[in-house]
């Protein structure tokens, strides 16, 4: 731990010389150096884990103690700030030749040639937590420096792109998939074809791409970037349910899936057909409405211009030889009844998530803020003593309410014990150990609340479909 690292170039040239030999061997000299450098830190201390079963199979719960909670209109005031600024001094069409050629920015070749840090004297660093600049930076107050992180060089689409590995290790080997450009995130055709390049290149990864709009995008909409790594989620399992050709494309079959989300799932031996047809799908979506589902287009933002509405979340696997494509059919609309969006959480959600619902999390892996390691302890204490001290369900609310800690969940909590009090047994009826220890199992909650729990994530997961699980959503 805490090893001194080889210079980035040095990384970049052993990554690629073990890329030409064994991808496997590549990604684990990257992970290997993360490790070493105490950068990549063990998901025991950082994550609090357990599963669920709900209406649609398992589903997967973290309680991330690294990752602080963000306001989505935080996230949305952010990526309207994603443009280059002003003092960048690589304009867009220079940094694609370059990255084209390999080359490095225009200002880093500057800085170099003047024997400084590519982001020294830049008053604000690296444009965003993802920028290559990020390497060997030495921070400032506004932007930290990250001395262990080391990026590997590889290419999708064409383009130089980078691999990294997430810090925040949501799930085993979570890497970062970014572009050397400094760009605002889009799914379009391009995106599919970098995202089976990727698969090509690590046929024993899956990845995905958040979406590029407010809302049903990720926490960071600036920079292009998709994620992946060595783990199957619980939508990768969930089962087609209702087939659906593609007319002209007799290569790629697949369907809808059995999922909260709305999913089309496109599963091809032709990567070259599943691009078309996954164009074919987005074509579609992006310029289709369906009013009794509250699903519009395009609409206009506060100064009257035209803005778009659709888009999706595009998520590829490789499977007993086939390409796998699952695209999340996602909207982004507001409305007075709905100011967080349409197709968000609603409030009666938010005690336990109120963030962007981005690709980890529409897969059926919640990642949930570090908040409830306290929160969650305090109410199942509450509701193991009304339990063993009899009290009534609107007892419960009004002591939950009382406490900063708990009242958030009050109505959620009492509506759990009113239905399951008496399954707070002897176990639950002591006070539970703080969870910020990184109780990796979940165990000091007790089975009810780790149940409940999910539950409230599979609901979450249902806000999200812009086709809800009726007659009206299957209609459109």
């Amino acid at each position: 731990m805490g090893a001194p690292l080889p210079p980035p170039d040095e990384v970049r040239a052993a990554f690629s010389r073990l890329h030409a030999r064994d991808g496997e061997a590549a990604v684990a000299y990257l992970h290997a150096l993360g490790t070493a450098s105490g950068y990549l830190k063990a998901d025991a201390a950082r994550a609090i884990r357990w599963t669920g079963e709900s209406a649609y199979g398992t589903l997967e719960c973290t309680i991330n103690l690294a990752k602080p909670e963000k306001d989505p209109r935080a996230i949305t005031a952010a990526a309207s700030k994603g443009t280059p600024s002003p003092e960048r001094m690589d304009d867009p069409a220079s940094m694609r030749a370059n990255a084209a050629a390999g080359a490095p920015p225009a200002h880093a070749k500057a800085a170099a040639s003047e024997g400084r840090h590519p982001a020294a004297g830049r008053s604000r660093g690296p444009q965003c937590d993802l920028c290559w600049e990020n390497e060997e930076f030495p921070g400032t107050p506004e932007h930290p420096a990250k001395p262990g992180l080391r990026i590997a060089a590889i290419e999708l689409g064409g383009e130089r792109w980078g691999l990294q590995f997430s810090p925040y290790a949501y799930f085993p080997e979570h890497c970062i998939a970014l572009s050397a450009e400094h760009r605002p995130m889009k799914i379009d055709a391009a995106c599919f074809e970098r995202l089976l390049d990727f698969v090509d290149a690590f046929p024993f990864y899956f990845v995905g791409s958040n979406a590029d709009l407010p809302i049903v995008g990720g926490s960071i909409l600036s920079h292009d970037h998709f994620q992946g790594g060595r783990h199957v989620f619980p939508l990768m399992r969930a089962p087609i349910e209702r087939a659906v050709a593609l007319p002209g494309c007799p290569q790629v079959h697949g369907g809808v899936v059995r999922w909260p989300a709305s999913v089309l799932r496109l599963i091809s031996h032709d990567r070259n057909a599943l691009a078309r047809g996954a164009k074919r799908v987005l074509d579609a979506w992006q310029g289709f409405s369906f009013e009794p589902c509250g699903v519009r287009a395009c609409g206009r933002d506060a100064d009257g211009a035209p803005v778009r509405h659709n888009t999706l979340n595009p998520i590829v696997h490789r499977e007993n030889g086939e390409y796998v494509l699952d695209l999340v059919l996602r909207n982004n609309r507001t409305d007075a009844a709905h100011p967080w969006g349409i197709f968000h959480p609603g409030e009666e959600l938010h005690h336990i998530k109120k963030e962007n619902i981005g690709l980890i999390e529409i897969m059926g892996l919640a990642v949930l803020p570090p908040r409830l390691a306290r929160e969650l302890p305090a109410v199942q204490d509450e509701l193991a003593c009304a339990a063993r001290e009899g009290r009534t369900p609107q007892e419960v609310e009004a002591r939950l309410l009382a406490r900063e800690a708990t009242a958030p969940h009050a109505p959620w909590a009492a509506d759990v014990y009113a239905r399951r009090a008496g399954e707070f047994d002897h176990e639950t009826t002591t006070p539970s150990p703080c969870l910020a220890g990184g109780d990796v199992g979940g165990g000091a909650l007790c089975p009810v609340m780790r149940e409940e729990v999910a539950l409230v994530f599979a609901a979450v997961l249902e806000s999200t479909g812009v086709f809800k699980r009726d007659e009206t959503g299957a209609a459109g």
